[in-house]
């Protein structure tokens, strides 16, 4: 009896094991970057949860999405970001909202070179205004080509706005933005996970 016990209690075992491996990683149920829940920034800039997936059709590209509390237009320039390593290089996708009406920029590239844009290059992407989720849609080759089996490392998410005529062409404005946190409701800056440095890896499946 208490062989056949113990068989039995192996055989759930493997079986749950096997259930938790076929579990897909990398969607809104399964996030590599999680966020904690914010009272103290801005609803449009207020990071949710960010993930990694790929589609079997569509081998040559990598999908990333980032959920933010709320999507709004408004005056000043944001930027709702995602980052990883691949061997090393800085990667990053990212949509800026701001630079003309009614108009998102996508893109996507890698490595921080003259002017941040060096090897960075336009992408299709998508707003989801009602449930907040930003979708890129990124060619492997813009991010350096990462193949089957490699690990996307040290993945975070940021969203932050730039002010005035210099953040419209780029340059960080922290100072003026942390006054203006002061009577916009919140902070104009969010980063996730915070609990730890960094989310969860995701290896490439195509």
């Amino acid at each position: 009896m208490k062989k056949k016990l113990t068989s039995i209690f192996v055989i759930m075992l493997l079986i749950s094991i096997t259930f938790s491996m076929i579990v897909p990683a990398g969607s809104e149920e399964d996030p590599e970057i999680e966020d904690e829940l914010d009272d103290d920034v801005v609803d449009y800039l207020d990071i949710i949860s960010a993930w990694f997936y790929e589609e079997s059709d569509q081998p040559d590209y990598l999908f990333v999405c980032l959920k933010v509390k709320q999507i709004e237009e408004n005056e000043y320039k944001q930027k709702l970001t995602v980052h990883w390593e691949y061997q090393g290089i800085d990667c990053a996708a990212g949509v800026a909202i701001g630079y003309e009406e009614s108009v998102y920029h996508f893109s996507a590239g890698w490595g921080h070179g003259f002017w941040f844009q060096e090897h960075y290059q336009r992408i299709d992407g998508s707003i989801d205004e009602e449930s907040g989720i930003v979708t890129f849609k990124i060619p492997k080759e813009y991010i350096k080509n990462p193949q089957k089996g490699d690990v996307l490392t040290n993945t975070y998410a940021l969203t932050f706005v730039r002010i005035g005529v210099l953040g419209k062409i780029g340059f960080d404005r922290q100072f003026l933005r942390s006054i203006i946190s002061l009577f916009a409701g919140g902070d104009l800056t969010d980063a996730a996970p915070e609990s730890v440095r960094y989310g969860r890896d995701y290896v490439i499946k195509y």
